[in-house]
């Protein structure tokens, strides 16, 4: 495995849709066959390269993520019918800040807009966004079985609630792909998979769509948006400390950038939990773990699965969720659960403010003495900790900044659109 492979273009969308899936396997569904529809519209087209299909597809993919922060009706044709700007608007800001295409986020944040108002909006991507509301919508009906529209309720909405060229071009990628036929077998995903698979995505880009998974589901709680972003960079300071190789960093890097993904299936109150959760929170919690691994399993890198996935182990086996104790754990293990506990004691809470650094060291050398942690670890981070703090503090100033940014943001841009709201 080399160490570009680690995590390849087609496993940064399968993690995506795994993460969607145990959110909900409904909201997962509707973001693949939305980029699915999407997908094919834009290559009947003829007119774009892979790596724009590919982007557009991921798009399409992640087009409800706001979803993540504003949560979502169980009800589909809710989801997609009443306080649509709310989760437009979030994702539209998420794509914009967060990931490796911002420039292309208006897709998303115009995608429920009806193609009677286009007339007022100035932007590059506007087709997109057209041929993406069709989409959308498309899937919807079909979920819904029309939910009490006609069949032909495209057709007599083109030029008023739709492009009149997405609706041609979805008449026409039907007639040359027959994509209903592949939706309705399931050999759409392999298209999906065959065209994620080819689009040869740098390591910059694969790691930007993963980070903004990650920090979305991080920004679902005030005080939980820093601990992944904390949690990484003390991982890979305390590797390069050790002198661990270029790949191990790597796989450092992935492994803590993921450790925490499973708390997307968690609820936003045990998250804020204004106080230290109760023995029956305290299991839904640890669930997060068992969540990570159904998500990440045969995706990833056994090596950045079980970096990832044993934060939680301790030395002496008291640990969760699988209980294996020192033998059996790594370094690069090792080192992502000091850094997980580093990241906690470091970070705010609901229930407790950032702790001073003497009782930061002082609780780890008590976990390291106990045969909780490993020392020589726990050593290199207490006889570092100045310097690890500081340069993690350099990204944690600028990922706030973004964090605020789009808080305030999404207040003026929601005042906008809330008029549109049904």
């Amino acid at each position: 495995m080399s160490i570009t492979n680690i995590i390849q273009s087609k496993d940064v969308y399968n993690i995506i849709r795994k993460a969607l899936e145990i959110m909900d396997v409904r909201i997962m569904r509707h973001g693949e066959v939305t980029a699915y529809f999407l997908y094919k519209m834009l290559q009947t087209d003829g007119i774009y390269s892979e790596q724009e299909l590919a982007d557009y597809t991921m798009i399409g993919m992640m087009h409800d993520i706001g979803m993540i922060k504003t949560g979502y009706s169980k009800r589909i044709v809710d989801r997609e019918t009443k306080g649509v700007w709310a989760h437009s608007v979030y994702g539209y800001l998420f794509f914009r800040y967060l990931s490796p295409i911002g420039d292309k986020a208006e897709i998303v944040l115009y995608h429920h807009l009806p193609f009677r108002l286009h007339g007022m909006i100035k932007s590059q991507y506007m087709k997109i966004a057209e041929y993406l509301t069709l989409a959308d919508k498309m899937d919807m009906y079909l979920c819904t079985d029309g939910d009490g529209l006609n069949r032909n309720y495209f057709s007599q909405n083109a030029g008023v609630e739709f492009s009149a060229k997405a609706v041609e071009s979805f008449n026409k990628a039907q007639a040359k792909y027959n994509i209903m036929e592949k939706l309705n077998d399931g050999s759409y995903k392999d298209e999906m998979g065959a065209l994620l698979a080819n689009a040869h995505f740098t390591e910059k880009y694969k790691k930007g769509f993963l980070e903004m998974l990650i920090y979305t589901i991080d920004f679902r709680s005030q005080q939980t948006v820093m601990h992944t972003l904390a949690t990484t960079a003390f991982a890979l300071e305390l590797g390069r400390i050790l002198r661990v190789s270029t790949k191990e960093l790597q796989l450092l890097y992935y492994g803590a950038l993921l450790h925490d993904i499973g708390k997307i299936a968690i609820p936003v109150e045990i998250l804020e939990a204004p106080r230290r959760l109760t023995d029956d929170e305290m299991q839904v919690m640890k669930a997060h773990v068992s969540a990570s691994e159904k998500i990440l399993r045969g995706i990833i890198d056994d090596e950045v699965l079980e970096v990832a996935v044993r934060h939680h182990e301790k030395l002496d086996g008291s640990g969760y969720h699988r209980g294996l104790k020192g033998e059996e754990l790594t370094q690069l293990q090792r080192i992502v659960a000091v850094a997980d506990i580093l990241s906690a004691l470091y970070g705010k809470r609901s229930y407790k403010d950032s702790f001073e650094p003497e009782k930061i060291k002082s609780i780890l050398i008590k976990d390291a003495e106990a045969g909780k942690i490993c020392p020589r670890i726990v050593a290199v981070a207490v006889g570092n900790f100045d310097t690890i703090i500081r340069n993690y503090e350099k990204q944690r100033n600028n990922t706030l900044g973004i964090y605020e940014t789009i808080l305030t943001q999404y207040d003026k841009i929601y005042e906008q659109f809330k008029i549109y709201e049904q």
